[in-house]
């Protein structure tokens, strides 16, 4: 159930990201910060067959002891395409794709991915986990659409998410809170989501569908719909102060069908409505924004 439950929020949240990103920066900012995460995977993978191999010359123990050390972790690839607006508000849609590589030590008590960051589950039990992660934050460009012309970018940087979720099989209720540790003043984003999932075809497809809602700080809500004097100065627009406040709420439909033990596709189709001073930011062309994605993963 948690890996199916893993691959599903991965996908969401994969789309979800994809909005106002275009797609050749999707390809070159994941693999990128993968590339920079996974090298302390590598560490951990030499390490122990050094370690190996001065202990015991011998080849077969060698690779006993590698063999050990990769047997606690699960390894997921794939590729999909999503849809999403160019940004936050916008009424222009674009394709972009989504590369998945995840990796997963004794069921994500450590994890790397180029969707969630490198983490850590710090707290277990039969129906509770929760844990912290740190990832990339691609902000926003201003090229990514006209209508943002004269906001200036909104810089990428480093952010902290603490994590929990309760899970009770065919219901679960998932928390994360982010904030911006890159000194940037984007400040935190507080997503909270409930799902309903079941299982069909002998439990070769799983379905999940649920409600979401995310509060943003002011910081963050000034970041990306406020605007303040500068950039009313620079654009077509009047300066608009953003609060603190609920972001959005929406609905999620995920789906994924195992061809095998290995290969599995995963489809994801979702909604979000712009609430508060997010929707009477004057560069928000619609409220209502769609996003959707398909995905191939081989799971390892």
């Amino acid at each position: 159930m948690l890996r199916r439950r893993s691959i599903c929020s991965y996908m969401s949240s994969s789309v979800a990201t994809a909005v106002g990103v275009k797609a050749s920066y999707i390809i070159q900012s994941k693999l990128a910060r993968f590339a920079l995460l996974t090298s302390f995977i590598s560490i951990g993978f030499v390490s122990p067959a050094i370690a190996g191999d001065q202990i015991a010359p011998d080849n077969t123990e060698s690779d006993s002891v590698v063999d050990a050390a990769l047997s606690d972790w699960d390894f997921t690839i794939g590729a999909g395409a999503g849809v999403g607006p160019d940004y936050e508000g916008s009424d222009d849609y674009d394709v972009g794709a989504m590369p998945i590589l995840e990796a997963s030590w004794r069921d994500d008590t450590f994890f790397i991915s180029v969707d969630r960051g490198i983490g850590a589950t710090l707290l277990r039990s039969e129906h509770f986990s929760g844990g912290i992660s740190l990832n990339y934050d691609g902000g926003r460009d201003e090229d990514d659409n006209s209508a943002l012309k004269g906001l200036g970018d909104v810089d990428d940087g480093l952010e902290g998410t603490a994590f929990a979720e309760i899970d009770l099989g065919m219901y679960a209720l998932e928390l994360d809170v982010t904030q911006d540790l890159s000194g940037e003043d984007k400040g935190l984003l507080a997503s909270f989501s409930a799902e309903y999932r079941h299982s069909f075809f002998d439990e070769r497809l799983w379905i999940s569908a649920g409600p979401s809602v995310s509060w943003a700080s002011e910081d963050y809500m000034q970041s990306y719909f406020g605007v303040n004097s500068k950039q009313a100065s620079r654009s077509k627009y009047n300066q608009h102060d953003a609060d603190a406040g609920f972001k959005d709420v929406g609905l999620n439909l995920n789906a994924i069908y195992s061809f095998d033990e290995n290969w599995a596709m995963t489809g994801s189709l979702g909604y979000a409505r712009l609430l508060g001073d997010a929707a009477d930011s004057p560069f928000v062309e619609s409220k209502n924004q769609f996003f959707s994605g398909l995905a191939i993963t081989y799971h390892f």
